[in-house]
């Protein structure tokens, strides 16, 4: 049924106009039927109980006292004859006046019984005359014969009189009791038989009307229920997804659960709107973005998807897609704040929007129209914001790299023409990798990835370029992912092992300590450069696990000579830019040595400047902790970048290690001399040590002895040992000096 036909069916019924076929009415009948069957069933019963309680009164006051009259009379009569007939043969005369007594009772009795049953009357009358005839002649014999006025022989022909008179008495009383015993029994068995009759009739009109109660109340609820259930089963079906909010119920009557149904339809009809309304603005927020109004990655990779299939089933040409990254967009957010960045975001994406409208891969209105919506049609070229300052298109129509070429050009020129953001004029550039279907992939995914790869690849050619997708790229890609993957894997291995770089004093040519450093030998993919695993690590965020493993392994190996009575010497090792700053490192140094923390003494980690001032704060705070475990804090590759001062003023730090950049300069180079006797001299003002790195002659070492140079390590001295060899080189020092060979 519609919702028009709903509307113009039914009414909500007012107030003052209720049908009285209501449920209201229904279910007042049900009440009026059950109190009408009750009050009939207790007429019923009071009717039948009135008859039966009059047969149990004239039970009680006629029947029974009449059967009991005339058991006592008749047994008052058989007591009058015996006294009579003792009284005749013994002659006792107090025999008479006991039977004088007993024949007053029996009169009695007798006229009790007429008494009660009237129409005994003419019978009890009868019985009572032939009494008084009886008991005169037999008394008046017994008399006589007791006071000798007669002879035993005359009164022979008398006393046979009596006894026939006597036997009619009791004949006749006999066929009284008799009769009245019959009507005592009829009356119980009518008295039983009328209980019953109520009983049954009783339980009829209680079934009757229990019957009518069900009928009537299962009519009712059964409609009721019904139309309450479908409401039921759509409002499940709704709520867990499978339903339809289109159905609505059927409106049939006029009463409560019509107007009942109508608002449920009213209120379905309304939550399908705003389901609807609700649904297009979430499936508008999931697929698009909210600050540029451009598809977001989700929807970027349907079309995409729908754009390989439908290039796949019709044959079409080609298309590009295209990666794309702002360049400099990190220092004019931050300047002019994240506002001024969201209006640059939005700027750029309008002319993303617009310069891609201007291309040839548009054919009509409708499209670009359809280009800045959210769910583009296929076939239409599209642009997509995927996070910060990221960009993706889809280009339809692109049959060469020429013509991908052509519009990454324009793009980068549009994106770097100067904007106006916050009344400040600011430029950015774009960084554009492109990758072709199906010449490089016909997956999504992969075209994506593609894309991204070429795209950090115009960035490292300078940024501000394009670079289409190279298979080569690919697999540099994989290798890092394999290298980070035999990187997680190479302590849990035992692939690493250290080298130690001996240390001299300049001077005096004597052992003063050594550097650790860190090799991995991969068995498949073989030796590493240090500088490319761990790079790879410090990208991986694995780096921390490496420092830690150098200083547990150095700590054991001290421990080993201590042992072994072989004469410590100080150790170098190199913590990493995210180790230098790590939160609580001295904590974890602790761990990590243990029981051995007396042997912190003979540590000395070495700390980049690059790497101590990104985190000034947090470097600090770790050298003053590790310092107060005795650790000592050299400063490694000064001179390699921009030297701070703020940093040897804040930071205790024990030595300057000169890269070797400059050490390998000294001999030949003035200026590098210059700057080499000044870093020299500003430690020793600093009461710092220095360390020059890399002497690898004579003359180096010569020219950096004349500047006062401390300290130096090199190939001119020794190249990097392994455990054995270095151990065997402190063993030379048990007798005497260590000096370099």
């Amino acid at each position: 049924m519609s919702k028009e036909d709903v509307k113009l069916e039914y009414k909500p019924a007012s107030d003052h106009r209720k049908a009285y076929y209501t449920l209201r009415w229904r279910i007042l009948s049900i009440a009026v039927v059950g109190t009408v069957g009750f009050i009939l069933f207790l007429a019923v019963l009071l009717s039948e109980s009135k008859d039966n309680a009059d047969l149990l009164q004239e039970i009680r006051d006629v029947r029974y006292p009449v059967q009991e009259s005339l058991v006592a009379a008749f047994n008052e009569l058989e007591a009058i004859d015996s006294n009579l007939e003792h009284a005749f043969i013994s002659s006792n005369t107090s025999l008479l006046d006991h039977s004088m007594q007993l024949a007053a009772q029996f009169r009695a009795h007798l006229h009790k019984v007429m008494v009660l049953e009237d129409k005994h009357r003419q019978d009890v009358t009868e019985i009572l005359s032939g009494f008084d005839a009886y008991f005169g002649d037999s008394h008046a014999l017994a008399q006589a014969i007791i006071t000798k006025q007669m002879e035993f022989s005359e009164s022979t022909a008398i006393k046979q009189q009596n006894a026939h008179a006597f036997n009619q008495l009791l004949d006749a009383l006999g066929e009284l009791q008799t009769g009245q015993s019959d009507e005592l029994v009829n009356s119980v068995d009518a008295a039983t038989m009328r209980a019953s009759e109520s009983l049954k009739t009783g339980l009829i009109t209680g079934a009757i009307t229990a019957l009518l109660l069900f009928l009537i109340a299962y009519i009712t609820t059964r409609n009721i229920l019904q139309r309450i259930n479908n409401m039921v089963s759509s409002l499940r079906q709704i709520a867990v997804g499978t339903g339809d909010m289109a159905v609505r119920m059927p409106l049939t009557g006029a009463d409560e659960m019509t107007e009942l149904a109508y608002w449920f339809n009213t209120f379905l009809e309304k939550l399908q709107r705003v389901t609807q309304e609700s649904t297009a603005e979430v499936q508008r927020l999931a697929f698009t973005d909210t600050l540029t109004n451009l598809p977001n990655r989700r929807m970027f990779l349907r079309c995409l998807g729908a754009e390989i299939k439908r290039t796949q089933q019709t044959r079409d040409s080609a298309f590009a897609v295209l990666f794309m990254d702002l360049d400099n967009f990190k220092p004019v957010n931050d300047q002019l704040g994240h506002e001024a960045g969201d209006e640059l975001l939005k700027a750029v994406a309008q002319r993303l929007v617009n310069t891609v409208r201007n291309t040839d891969t548009i054919t009509n209105d409708a499209a670009q129209r359809q280009l800045s919506a959210y769910q583009p049609e296929p076939g239409q070229p599209v642009v997509a914001r995927l996070a910060g300052d990221e960009f993706m298109m889809i280009l339809t129509n692109i049959n060469n790299q020429d013509q991908a070429a052509k519009i990454a050009e324009r793009i980068r020129v549009a994106v770097m023409r100067p904007y106006m953001i916050s009344g400040m004029e600011c430029s950015i550039g774009v960084s554009i990798g492109i990758c072709l279907h199906p010449e490089h992939s016909d997956n999504a995914e992969d075209l994506v990835a593609s894309a991204d790869m070429a795209m950090y690849e115009a960035k490292n050619h300078g940024k501000n370029t394009y670079r289409f997708f190279d298979p080569a790229l690919r697999e540099a890609t994989e290798l890092k992912v394999r290298l980070d993957n035999a990187i997680r894997l190479a302590i849990p291995n035992n692939e690493l092992h250290l080298l130690f770089q001996p240390q001299f004093h300049l001077s005096s040519q004597k052992l003063i300590g050594a550097e650790a450093l860190l090799r991995w030998t991969h068995p498949e993919l073989g030796t590493f450069s240090p500088n490319d695993f761990i790079k790879r690590a410090e990208a991986s965020g694995q780096i921390c696990d490496l420092d830690d493993w150098v200083l547990k392994t150095v700590i054991t190996q001290l421990r080993e000579w201590e042992n072994n009575n072989i004469a410590l010497t100080d150790i170098a090792l190199n913590f990493s830019a995210a180790q230098a700053s790590r939160p609580n490192l001295a904590t974890v140094v602790e761990k990590i040595a243990g029981a051995n923390k007396h042997l912190l003494k003979h540590i000395e980690i070495e700390i980049t400047e690059t790497s101590a001032i990104d985190n000034i704060a947090a470097v600090e705070s770790n050298i003053s902790a590790l310092k107060s475990l005795g650790i000592k804090i050299a400063m490694d590759d000064f001179g390699s970048g921009h030297s701070s001062l703020t940093l040897l003023t804040r930071c205790e730090i024990d030595k300057l290690k000169i890269d070797k950049v400059l050490s390998a300069e000294v001999k030949s180079d003035q200026k590098s001399r210059d700057v080499v006797r000044s870093i020299i001299q500003l430690a020793s003002r600093l009461e710092v040590s220095t360390v020059a790195e890399g002497i690898e002659d004579e003359i180096q070492c010569q020219t950096l002895t004349q500047l006062n140079c401390d300290l130096g390590q090199g190939y001119f001295f020794s190249k990097p040992l392994t455990t054995t060899e270095f151990t065997r080189f402190l063993q030379k020092g048990k007798d005497g000096v260590i000096k370099a060979a």
